[in-house]
């Protein structure tokens, strides 16, 4: 039998200070299999709060020039834990923060349930600096194309969606976080709710 915990992460959409539009994503070197993600990660309960995670994250992501962050706020938070689900240990889903003996335990990871979701402006030049992302980079959100399917996009986590609903509320769509309650039925309806903006 494989047990499953819920892992709570924060991501962030780091922004152009000149253009909205502009949003950091990340290459990643293992992970999502190489596919392009936002800048995020586990949060290390109890130690740590959801926007120390996020700017933590971000230093050690894309934070290898000194690029970093202003105007940090939550945007949105997302709940839905079907939405990114991994085997791992318990150990690595609890940062070792579990019986010694436990450690090496299989378990299923419901990562970003929840997630929350910091909307924020980057200051200077984003660069990996850990390792873990191959390489940063902006990407205009409006460039980011509706799939039928995650396995059919280049964002891993499906954060494909989450962009794209970004996308929206710049066009004047406020944030509902009944979108990131179900990715499956979001991920049904973007395209019509996309096919009627005007950027």
């Amino acid at each position: 039998m494989t047990f499953s915990i819920s892992v709570p992460t924060s991501s962030v959409i780091a922004v152009s200070p000149s253009d909205p539009y502009q949003v950091c994503v990340i290459e990643q070197n293992g992970k999502h299999k190489g596919r392009l993600t936002l800048v995020g990660g586990k949060v290390i309960m109890p130690k740590q709060t959801h926007l120390e995670c996020a700017l933590e994250e971000w230093d050690q992501e894309a934070g290898g020039k000194q690029a970093k962050l202003s105007e940090v706020a939550l945007w949105a938070v997302k709940t839905d834990e079907h939405s990114d689900v991994r085997s791992a240990t318990l150990g690595k889903l609890t940062h070792d923060l579990c019986p010694e003996e436990l450690r090496s335990l299989p378990v299923i990871g419901h990562y970003g349930a929840p997630d929350y979701l910091y909307l924020a402006k980057v200051e200077g030049e984003p660069f990996p600096f850990d390792g873990e992302a191959k390489s940063c980079k902006f990407i205009d959100v409006r460039d980011v194309k509706w799939t039928a399917t995650e396995a059919e996009s280049r964002y891993g986590a499906q954060h494909d969606l989450i962009l794209m609903v970004y996308r929206l509320y710049l066009a004047g769509r406020p944030v509902d976080n009944r979108d990131f309650a179900d990715f499956r039925a979001l991920r049904a309806n973007l395209r019509d709710l996309l096919a009627a903006v005007k950027d």
